[in-house]
């Protein structure tokens, strides 16, 4: 057989016949026989990228893109697969400026303007993005791209009806099409066909066709119809499978961080040997807040924290935050090497004054104004950081969420995350309870370290007697219990709850959380042992 050097060469002139011709494994093929032959052509190369692309190897193919475009910048199309390219290696700022670079260029193109929304989307900026996705299906009405991310945003917002009006037109066009094959499955689960919606991502995925990102997406919808059909073990092998993908997906962005399971092992053995005397708190006169009380509410992921924080915020007398980056830019500064702790332990009054500021500037720009209420602060993973928010609020009281720890890492593993070196631990069963039992370890260390005071409140203990424990959780906030607190529900359907427990949290106390590690038998073994002493520590039954 003769070399690729030996055989005819292809011209770019049989590359675009191939593509006018709607046969793209044909374009693909004389396109990548070409680059063997030597011919370094914007149309070759993006075709050579497009196909690196669609077997993962996303780099690779950026690096074949960016030779494209030192040939020619001014071609749109090459900027468009370079913003696809960072969009897929969950780049999303990399990605919009080259889809803002390939729309300057050419306004009119349909694809830019979809990756745009795209990228939209995942930087949380939801309704440029369906701005983006209606331009993109009015300038290419035959796009099924567009209709399909319209799709998904609708699925988001739980409004039904646009999902399956977007879904079936996008599947109308491409029956393959992902996001709106898992759009209309999701519709299908919320109408209670979970039968239907696995036919549907089973369909979905025996094609074969899917990128990793759309795979690992597919695959989880799945593992939700498996296991609202009481097939739990088929349900977490589907759920294992996603979160391989997902990570391998996630893996580039991260490579170069410090990942969660790593970082609370360096936090537990720099924490164990600190002394009481270095983490005094920062006098504190007055509050830039001026609110009447300050609660952090912490814990972990999954362990009914939303549900309580709907409970506390139909009080009169508290304002509530949902998950928002009030302490973050204190916690990068101090918290990411031993350095930077030392620096957190001997912080000025001064320094620690201008945090204050900086923090309840971000709460106001979240919305919320805290004059004369009690202000609670939603962060769950914030049980990591406590020291931070020591130093910072000495004044500050924290309430303590607890879950059976087996139902906390079984739900963080089944539940999507935004993307970050500590979440991405949640693709993976082993290192997600490595995460809590290091987070469980921590907040046991800091109640020996740091001054704050500390309410511990149990998830179940608020299911089986809701007045109860609030009337608990008021005692320790200082406040009268208030019979509104009962229609937590109607607080949670008045605003915009964007964690994973917004469904649940909304159909009411129920006990479908509880003891449900139970369903999974065998397939969650491996959690186990590594959650053992923290289970029989808070009181839970070992089986």
């Amino acid at each position: 057989m003769s070399s690729p050097a030996a055989q005819a060469p292809v011209t770019v002139d049989q590359v675009h016949a191939a593509i006018a011709g709607r046969d793209m494994d044909k374009a693909i093929r004389l396109a990548q026989q070409a680059h063997e032959q030597g011919l370094e052509h914007p149309s070759v190369l993006n075709l050579v990228a497009y196909q690196l692309e669609l077997e993962n190897r996303i780099e690779e193919a950026l690096a074949v893109l960016e030779r494209a475009a030192r040939i020619d910048p001014e071609d749109a199309f090459i900027w468009n697969s370079i913003g696809v390219c960072h969009s897929k290696s969950e780049r999303p700022m990399d990605a919009l400026r080259a889809f803002d670079t390939a729309l300057g260029l050419d306004p009119d193109l349909a694809h830019a303007h979809n990756g745009r929304g795209l990228a939209l989307a995942a930087i949380g900026d939801r309704q440029a993005a369906r701005l983006a996705q209606t331009r993109a299906a009015q300038l290419d009405p035959a796009f099924a791209e567009p209709l399909g991310a319209l799709a998904a945003l609708a699925a988001e917002d739980k409004a039904w009806d646009e999902v399956r009006d977007f879904a079936a037109r996008a599947l109308a066009q491409d029956p393959d099409q992902p996001a709106a094959a898992m759009a209309m499955a999701a519709a299908e689960l919320n109408a209670g066909d979970p039968a239907a919606a696995e036919a549907r991502m089973a369909r979905l995925i025996a094609r074969g066709r899917l990128t990793r990102l759309h795979l690992a997406n597919a695959l989880n919808v799945q593992a939700d119809a498996l296991d609202l059909l009481g097939r739990h073990e088929h349900a977490m092998r589907a759920y294992v499978a996603a979160n391989a993908e997902l990570r391998q997906v996630q893996a580039p962005a991260l490579r170069a961080k410090e990942l969660g399971a790593d970082m609370v092992d360096r936090l537990v053995a720099t924490f164990a040997r600190a002394s009481p005397a270095d983490w005094q708190p920062v006098p504190e006169a007055g509050s830039a807040g001026g609110e009447a009380g300050h609660v952090f509410l912490v814990g972990f992921a999954r362990s009914g924290t939303t549900l309580l924080e709907q409970v506390l915020a139909s009080h009169p007398d508290i304002v509530a935050l949902e998950e928002k980056p009030t302490v973050d830019d204190a916690i990068i500064e101090y918290l990411g090497d031993e350095a930077g702790i030392a620096r957190l332990a001997a912080l000025s009054e001064a320094d620690a004054q201008r945090w204050r500021a900086h923090y309840w500037a971000k709460v106001r720009e979240f919305g919320v104004e805290a004059a004369g209420k009690v202000f609670v602060d939603k962060l769950p993973l914030h049980t990591i950081y406590l020291p931070v928010i020591a130093k910072l609020f000495p004044r500050a009281k924290i309430l303590m969420a607890r879950r059976d720890p087996r139902d906390v890492v079984v739900s963080c593993f089944k539940r999507r995350f935004k993307p970050n070196p500590l979440v991405v631990e949640f693709t993976d069963l082993e290192r997600t309870a490595r995460v809590y039992a290091g987070a469980m370890r921590l907040a046991q260390i800091y109640e020996g370290l740091l001054t704050l005071p500390v309410h511990v409140h149990r998830h179940e203990d608020l299911v089986d007697d809701l007045d109860r424990e609030t009337l608990a959780i008021c005692d320790f906030l200082g406040l009268p219990w208030d019979a509104n607190m009962r229609d937590f529900v109607a607080t949670a359907n008045r605003r915009d709850i964007r964690t994973p427990s917004a469904g649940q949290v909304r159909k009411g106390l129920n006990r479908e959380g509880v003891a449900a590690w139970r369903r999974y038998g065998e397939t969650i073994d491996v959690i186990k042992p590594i959650l053992a002493p923290w289970v029989a520590a808070y009181g839970y039954p070992a089986d």
